[in-house]
C-alpha cells in the first residue's frame, strides 16, 4: 500500500473518531438543554431558561461541527488538490460567530433585567438539576479537549471552548439562584454581564486562531526547519522557508542550494531525503516542496535578465 493511500486511511479514521466525539457531546448538550429549559419553564426563572437555550446553541455547534468534519475528511481531489481540511476551520469560524450571538443575547437579557427585575421560584430541585448539568458540562469539556489533543483537531478544541462557556453560564446561574433566595436579585444581571464577556473572549480566540489558518500564517519556526536541512549531506545552504496550515497538517516549501555539478537524479534523491527528514523530525508535517538551486545561481542576475 502506498504512502498516499495510508494518509487517506489515516484521514478517514481521524474523521470517524471526531464524528463519534461530536455525536456524544451533541447528545449530552441537548439532554442538558432539555433539563434546563424544562426547569426554567416550570419555575418561570429567566436565567435557567436562558441557560437552557445556551446549551441548545452548544448542540447547534456540534451539528455544524459534524458537517464540517464530514466535508474536511474527504481526500484530495482534482478541484481540491490540497484536501478539504479548511472546511473544518470554516466550521470553527461559524462556531465562533455563534458564540458572539450568544454573548449578545445574554447581554441584552441582562440589560432588560436591570430595569425589569423579577423574582421567580427557586426550589431545591433547581440546585440539584443545575448541579447535575454543571458536572455533565465539565465532563464534556474534559472529553473534547482530551480527544482534540489526540486527534489534533482545532474543531474539537474550539467546540470545547464553547462548552466551557456553558460551564461558566451554569455556574453564574447557580450563583444568581442563590442570590434570588437571599433577595439579591441584582446578582442575576451582574453575573450575566460577566458571562457575556467570557463568551465574547472565547469567540474572539476561536476566530483569531481560525483566521490565522485561513490567512496562511506561518506555523513553524524557519530556523528549526533550516537546522534540519543544513544537517543533511549535500546541502550547501537553504532559504525562503515558508510554512502554512495547522498543527496536524503543515505544508512546507523551501529553496535548497546544492553543488552545480550535482546530477538531476542526485538532486531528486536529495530532495526526497530532505522531505523525509523534515517529516520525521517535525510531527504534523503533511507535505514538503523542495526547490533545488545551484550555489552559483543568483536571484539578482535572474531579475536583471528579465
Amino acid at each position: 500500500m502506498g504512502t498516499h493511500q495510508k494518509s487517506i486511511l489515516t484521514s478517514v479514521e481521524r474523521t470517524r473518531q471526531i464524528t463519534i466525539v461530536l455525536w456524544v457531546t451533541l447528545a449530552l448538550n441537548w439532554f442538558a438543554a432539555l433539563l434546563k429549559i424544562s426547569l426554567g419553564l416550570y419555575t418561570q426563572c429567566m436565567a435557567v431558561t436562558a441557560d437552557g437555550f445556551h446549551s441548545l446553541s452548544d448542540g447547534t455547534s456540534n451539528v455544524i461541527g459534524l458537517i464540517g468534519s464530514h466535508i474536511s475528511g474527504h481526500p484530495a481531489d482534482k478541484d481540491h488538490p490540497y484536501g478539504h481540511q479548511k472546511y473544518e476551520t470554516l466550521a470553527s469560524i461559524i462556531i465562533g460567530l455563534l458564540l458572539f450571538l450568544v454573548s449578545f443575547g445574554i447581554l441584552q437579557r441582562a440589560v432588560v433585567a436591570f430595569f425589569n427585575p423579577k423574582t421567580p421560584q427557586v426550589p431545591i430541585l433547581s440546585f440539584v438539576l443545575m448541579g447535575g448539568t454543571f458536572l455533565m458540562n465539565l465532563f464534556v469539556v474534559w472529553y473534547e479537549r482530551r480527544k482534540a489533543k489526540e486527534l489534533y483537531s482545532e474543531l474539537l478544541l474550539s467546540d470545547s471552548w464553547h462548552t466551557l462557556t456553558d460551564v461558566f453560564v451554569t455556574l453564574g446561574v447557580v450563583v444568581a439562584l442563590i442570590g434570588i433566595r437571599l433577595h439579591l436579585n441584582i446578582l442575576d444581571p451582574i453575573f450575566s454581564l460577566i458571562i457575556a464577556g467570557l463568551i465574547a473572549t472565547a469567540a474572539f480566540r476561536i476566530l483569531k486562531e481560525s483566521s490565522d489558518i485561513l490567512c496562511d500564517k506561518a506555523v513553524l519556526d524557519p530556523l528549526g526547519v533550516e537546522k534540519i536541512v543544513r544537517s543533511i549531506q549535500g546541502v550547501a545552504d537553504c532559504h525562503e522557508i515558508r510554512t502554512r496550515g495547522k498543527a496536524h497538517a503543515v505544508y512546507v516549501d523551501l529553496h535548497v542550494l546544492v553543488d552545480p555539478q550535482m546530477s538531476v537524479l542526485d538532486s531528486h534523491r536529495l530532495a526526497s531525503i530532505i522531505e523525509r527528514d523534515i517529516k520525521q523530525s517535525i510531527p504534523g508535517v503533511w507535505d514538503v516542496v523542495v526547490h533545488i538551486e545551484p550555489t552559483t545561481h543568483g536571484h539578482e542576475e535572474l531579475e536583471n535578465h528579465e
